[in-house]
C-alpha cells in the first residue's frame, strides 16, 4: 500500500498532523497543505529527515487557484494523486440570532466550498488517471480514496453552532455524492466524524479545566481521544483494507453518539 501520493490538508496540527505522520509511516509520499507555512515547512522537514517523502504548499483551501496549485504540486512532485485526507475544519460558534450573513458566507466558504473544490479536483484526477477501459473503468483506480473529516455535529446540533453544524452535515452529503461518482472506478470516499478528540476545535470549546472535566464525563470511554486515534481511522479508510467501504461515516467519538443521555451508576 505504501508509495501512494497523498494530499493532507490542515496538516500542521491535530488530526491533520497525526494523519500526515501515519501516512508517512506507511511510506506514502505526502503533499502537506495548510495556511501556516512555518509549521508546514517544519513538518515537511521532520518527515523527510526521518526517511519519508513530503512537500509543503501554503494554501487557502476555499480559493480555487490554491486548490489548483495543490493538485499541480502533487502531479509535479509525484506524477499522480491517489488519496485526499481533508482534515482542515473551520469552527464557528455564536448564538443563532446573532449570526450574520457574513458569518454564514465565511463558514460555508471555508468548510463546504473548500471540501467541494478539493473533492472535485481530486476526484477528477483519480478518474483521469484511471483512463478509459472496456468495463467503464472498474478497478482501474482501486487505490484512489478520499477521506473528509467532520465533527459529530454533522448529525447532532448545538444552538450556538448553527452555521457550523450545517456545514458538517453538508460535507457528509457531499461525500456520499463523491463516493457514487468514484464507485465505477472502484475508488472510494468516506468521512470520519470526530468528537472528544484533542484538537484546536476541541480546545476552543474546552477553555477551562472544568469544561474538560465535563466533556470527559459526557464521553462513555471517560477520556479525551488522541489525534492519532482519529488519524488511524483516516488511514484505514484510505487503505485497501477498506476496499468495500464507501459513502460512509465512521465516528471516532469515544461512544458519545451511542448514548441517549449520560447514565448514572446504579445504587447498591
Amino acid at each position: 500500500m505504501g508509495g501512494r501520493s497523498v494530499i493532507v490538508t490542515g496538516a500542521v496540527d491535530g488530526i491533520g498532523r497525526a494523519a500526515a505522520l501515519r501516512f508517512a509511516k506507511s511510506k506514502d509520499k505526502l503533499i502537506l497543505a495548510d495556511t501556516d507555512s512555518e509549521r508546514g515547512i517544519a513538518l515537511r522537514d521532520e518527515i523527510n529527515s526521518a526517511g519519508g517523502t513530503a512537500t509543503f504548499i501554503e494554501a487557502e483551501l476555499h480559493q480555487k487557484l490554491d486548490v489548483h496549485n495543490i493538485v499541480a504540486e502533487a502531479l509535479d512532485c509525484y506524477g499522480e494523486i491517489n488519496v485526499l485526507a481533508h482534515c482542515a475544519t473551520f469552527f464557528h460558534a455564536a448564538p443563532l440570532l446573532d449570526t450574520t450573513e457574513t458569518d454564514y458566507d465565511t463558514v460555508f466558504d471555508r468548510n463546504v466550498r473548500a471540501a467541494f473544490l478539493l473533492n472535485r479536483a481530486v476526484a477528477r484526477e483519480i478518474i483521469r488517471q484511471a483512463g478509459d477501459t472496456d468495463d467503464g473503468g472498474a478497478n482501474a483506480a482501486k487505490s484512489g480514496a478520499i477521506v473528509n473529516i467532520v465533527s459529530s455535529e454533522a448529525v447532532t446540533a448545538t444552538a450556538d453552532h448553527a452555521i457550523f453544524v450545517a456545514t458538517q452535515g453538508a460535507i457528509v452529503q457531499l461525500t456520499k455524492a463523491v463516493a457514487l461518482t468514484l464507485s465505477p472506478y472502484a475508488a472510494r470516499a468516506n468521512t470520519v466524524g470526530i468528537a472528544a478528540i484533542k484538537s484546536e476545535i476541541d480546545d476552543v470549546e474546552l477553555q477551562s479545566r472544568e469544561d474538560r472535566k465535563h466533556a470527559i464525563a459526557e464521553t462513555p470511554l471517560a477520556r479525551r481521544g488522541e489525534p492519532e486515534e482519529a488519524a488511524n481511522a483516516v488511514h484505514f479508510l484510505a487503505s485497501e483494507e477498506a476496499s468495500f467501504i464507501t459513502g460512509q461515516t465512521v465516528f471516532v467519538d469515544g461512544g458519545r453518539l451511542a448514548q441517549h443521555r449520560k447514565t448514572r451508576p446504579m445504587d447498591g
